[in-house]
């Protein structure tokens, strides 16, 4: 029962008018997703897979990057809008947990913006991760995004008391809910509610790990890689993966 509540109040959120909104706002790559692409993807024209393209911003961007592109989502409504705003690029309805792909078919993929938190349950996500590596060639690179409930807590420094506080209002409403033992925490905007997967990044790099990829980077927003696991854990909201599959 949680399991189907959960999953249909998440796509819910994605085929809301404000969502078309702002998935349509933004155009081109984050500098973070322009920075780790540029230094972990190999050069274009190689194939790409777009996970959770949403309405294509990302998949624009990496056609006009020079790489050859196929976009994947669930959200009927965010794929309408970026087959009309983006011509020449295929645009696929896939559960990315369970792709419609044969193996070894893509040299990177994409997973940008914290889709990949969307999955519910763990298991789901897991099965994401495992299903992206399957459809990677060797040495494939893997990026991702994910949020980090630490981080959210403790990246505004000691002197922040009005962050923390605010962050500290937020984690005390997650004992009312039911899944925050499994790190997946309530979340309002204006599409509505969902529940993400926010742990520490060390269980991202776990499942990472696990499911067959090596590790290349994990950092914030700034894309300042090298920095020690704990220090990202503390300091990041979103916390950046770059991997490469085995």
């Amino acid at each position: 029962m949680i399991h189907e509540a959960v999953v249909d109040r998440n796509l819910a959120n994605y085929d809301s008018e404000w969502s078309a909104n702002e998935y349509t706002r933004e155009v081109g790559l984050r500098p973070v997703e322009a920075a780790l692409i540029a230094r972990h993807f190999p050069p274009p024209p190689a194939r790409v897979l777009d996970v959770g393209c949403g309405a294509g911003r990302t998949s624009a961007a990496l056609r006009d990057l020079g790489f050859q592109v196929l976009a994947i989502d669930l959200s009927t409504s965010l794929l309408a809008l970026a087959r009309s705003r983006h011509a020449g690029i295929e645009f696929r309805e896939m559960d990315a947990s369970a792709l419609d792909i044969p193996d070894a078919s893509f040299d990177a993929a994409l997973f940008s913006y914290n889709g990949l938190d969307n999955i519910y349950p763990i298991t789901g996500r897991i099965g994401t991760i495992r299903e992206t590596a399957r459809v990677l060639r060797r040495g494939g690179s893997y990026i991702l995004s994910s949020h980090n409930a630490i981080g959210a807590v403790c990246c505004g420094g000691w002197s922040y008391l009005l962050g923390h506080m605010k962050s500290a209002v937020f984690m005390a409403r997650q004992l009312r809910r039911p899944l925050p033992h499994q790190w997946y925490l309530h979340y309002r905007d204006g599409g509505g509610e969902q529940f993400l997967y926010s742990a520490p990044p060390s269980r991202t790099v776990g499942q990472l790990e696990a499911a067959g990829f090596t590790m290349l980077a994990v950092c914030g927003d700034d894309a300042i890689e090298g920095l020690p696991l704990r220090r990202v854990t503390t300091r990041y909201q979103h916390v950046h993966f770059a991997a490469r599959k085995r």
